[in-house]
């Protein structure tokens, strides 16, 4: 009866914290929305069928004509064409208006044929002795094609742009090279009929995501910003909590509740298991933001994996957590305004650092292996393994233990600490 009673004081605290439940529920809300389209919209940037590309063609020929069909068939470039200078072209793609422009010179296909022509014919010729008048005919400058690449294009998204180009180029040549070798074959063997040559390749390679359980979840901006806010916002609850147990102990109420029978870890199993409680409904609210609303504003669905039970396990590990800690930062905590400062400030350092802001993937050596600290970052591991990899209980229980240990320890350090003040 202590134990219900306490839940039930806990609980009428906190519907009259208006504040408190704005923190707790609408701020992660609002966060995911806002993060997710954000991001949502780099992503695109660089995603399948989103590079804007420009394409001046100068050339009007084959090359040009083959060049304009691999790039638009390989599903990858958003292609416009248009007819400006250099100059013209350069301002446009600085603008951010496009991201790569390709500026196809003129007679690039006459030259193109030219150069194969006398190549063949070079090669031929050689095997009679006779290759040093083809040698003397041969122009042996480079035909240029000009790029240029957004300022801000990273170096290795405009090397793979590159290499691709060059691989296009690399056909288009070969394909000269062979329709040359056929005119000269023809005419030595004006009568023979040659089947066509295959230019189709001889290797193919095959890619996909690397995953747990035959998983084929392509993770997106949905699948990082949902469990990583989140996490935030479970954490966050830190503020209310404590702002809680300091206002208990200034209005006296912590005094006459330490007067009643019964063991002040009661009342501290009354904060902890209402706000469980209240971070399993943070999570089950952001998860169907993730289903039901993310979808209307034009973005992927969240793809929650095949185990709610883990999801569960999960969630009520960091929710505990995050109470754990909130309970350490009201005790030792002597102000509001020391709780507020310390509980917000190293939250986000917690967050910034363990992934939330920033995925881990892209961040440098050092900051992986600082990240491994962060609670948060314990959690959304475990949800990405879930989420992405499609992972059991077998690949995620040491961040569910570390979560646990991090909420033993800090429920230890608020009873202890309560405790010695009580002494004092």
């Amino acid at each position: 009866m202590k134990l219900l009673y306490s839940l039930y004081k806990e609980y009428k605290v906190l519907i009259r914290d208006k504040a408190g439940l704005a923190i707790t529920f609408i701020m992660p809300t609002v966060l995911i929305l806002i993060m997710t389209l954000i991001q949502d919209s780099t992503f695109k940037s660089v995603n399948e069928s989103s590079v804007p590309l420009l394409l001046i063609d100068r050339d009007h020929d084959s090359l040009s004509q083959t060049l304009e069909r691999y790039i638009t068939n390989s599903k990858f470039f958003l292609v416009t064409k248009k007819q400006l200078t250099n100059e013209a072209a350069k301002k446009e793609i600085a603008q951010g208006h496009f991201f790569i422009g390709i500026i196809i010179p003129e007679n690039t296909s006459k030259k193109l044929r030219e150069r194969s022509t006398a190549r063949v014919t070079k090669l031929l010729n050689s095997f009679g002795g006779d290759s040093a008048s083809v040698e003397k005919t041969i122009d042996t400058s480079k035909i240029q094609l000009n790029l240029f690449f957004d300022p801000i294009t990273k170096k290795s998204f405009k090397t793979t742009i590159s290499n691709s180009i060059e691989r296009i180029i690399s056909q288009i040549e070969m394909q000269g090279m062979v329709s040359a070798l056929n005119e000269k074959m023809r005419e030595s063997f004006p009568d023979a009929k040659p089947s066509p040559m295959e230019n189709t390749p001889l290797v193919s390679i095959t890619e996909e995501y690397a995953s747990y359980n035959n998983s084929t979840i392509i993770p997106n901006a949905v699948q990082h910003n949902v469990p990583a806010w989140t996490l935030f916002a479970m954490f966050f609850i830190c503020i209310p909590l404590a702002g809680n147990i300091i206002k208990e102990r200034e209005d006296g109420s912590a005094f006459r509740l330490l007067t009643m029978p019964g063991s002040y870890f009661i009342v501290m199993l009354g904060k902890l298991i209402t706000y469980t409680i209240v971070s399993l409904i943070q999570f089950a609210l952001m998860l169907c933001v993730g289903l039901f609303i993310l979808p209307l504003l034009g973005l992927p669905q969240l793809n929650i994996g095949n185990s709610l039970p883990l999801l569960f396990l999960i969630a009520l590990s960091a929710g505990l957590a995050a109470t754990g800690f909130g309970l350490l930062v009201g005790t030792v905590a002597t102000t509001h305004d020391q709780a507020s400062l310390f509980g917000a400030v190293f939250i986000i350092i917690l967050a910034a650092i363990g992934g939330v802001w920033v995925p881990t993937f892209v961040m440098p050596d050092i900051m992986k292996t600082i990240s491994v600290i962060s609670p948060l970052n314990w959690g959304l591991e475990s949800f990405y393994a879930v989420f992405i990899r499609n992972s059991g209980l077998k690949e995620i229980w040491p961040e569910i233990v570390k979560l646990w240990l991090f909420f033993f320890v800090t429920l230890g350090g608020s009873y202890l600490f309560q405790k010695y003040k009580r002494l004092k």
